[in-house]
C-alpha cells in the first residue's frame, strides 16, 4: 500500500480499505492506459488493420452490462465487497457507463476506416473500455487485500 506517503491522506491503522491515494492511483493508472490502448487502436483503424468493429461494439457495450450485473452483485453479497465498492465508485461507473455509450455509438454507425468521426468513436470505445478493464483490477486488487 502506499501509506504514510508525504501529501496524503492515507490511513493504514483504520479498518477502511479506502484512501485517497489510492482513489488517485487508481484514477490515473486508469486514464493512462485507456490513452496507450486508445491511441494504439485509432492507429490500427486508420491504417485498416482492424476490422469488423461493428462486433467489437457489440463485445464492448456486453461486457459493460456484464461488469454492471456483477458490480451489483459483489455490493449486495459481500461486506468487503461493498467496502472496496465505495471506494471505487466513480471510477467504475465513469468506466461501464462510458462503455456502454461508446460502444452503442460503435455499433449505431457505419465503420469504415480512414474516416474521422468513426475513428473517434473507436477511440472512445477503446479508452473507455481499458478504463472500465482497469478500474475493476483495483477494485479486485482491493476485495482481495481488505483486512475482513
Amino acid at each position: 500500500m502506499i501509506c504514510h506517503y508525504e501529501g496524503c491522506s492515507c490511513c493504514c491503522e483504520r479498518e477502511s480499505s479506502c484512501n485517497s491515494c489510492e482513489k488517485g492511483l487508481s484514477g490515473l493508472v486508469g486514464i493512462i492506459g485507456g490513452i496507450v490502448l486508445t491511441v494504439v487502436t485509432v492507429l490500427l483503424f486508420i491504417n485498416g488493420f482492424l476490422t469488423g468493429l461493428g462486433l467489437s461494439g457489440w463485445v464492448a457495450l456486453v461486457s459493460a452490462v456484464v461488469y454492471l450485473i456483477t458490480l451489483i452483485a459483489v455490493a449486495t453479497v459481500s461486506e468487503r465487497g461493498r467496502r472496496c465498492i465505495e471506494c471505487y465508485l466513480g471510477s467504475l461507473i465513469f468506466g461501464i457507463f462510458g462503455t456502454i455509450f461508446s460502444g452503442y455509438l460503435s455499433v449505431a454507425t457505419t465503420i469504415t476506416a480512414g474516416t474521422v468521426f468513426p475513428a473517434v468513436i473507436v477511440g472512445l470505445t477503446a479508452f473507455f473500455f481499458a478504463y472500465m478493464v482497469i478500474s475493476t483490477l483495483f477494485l479486485i486488487r482491493c476485495i482481495v487485500n481488505t483486512k475482513a
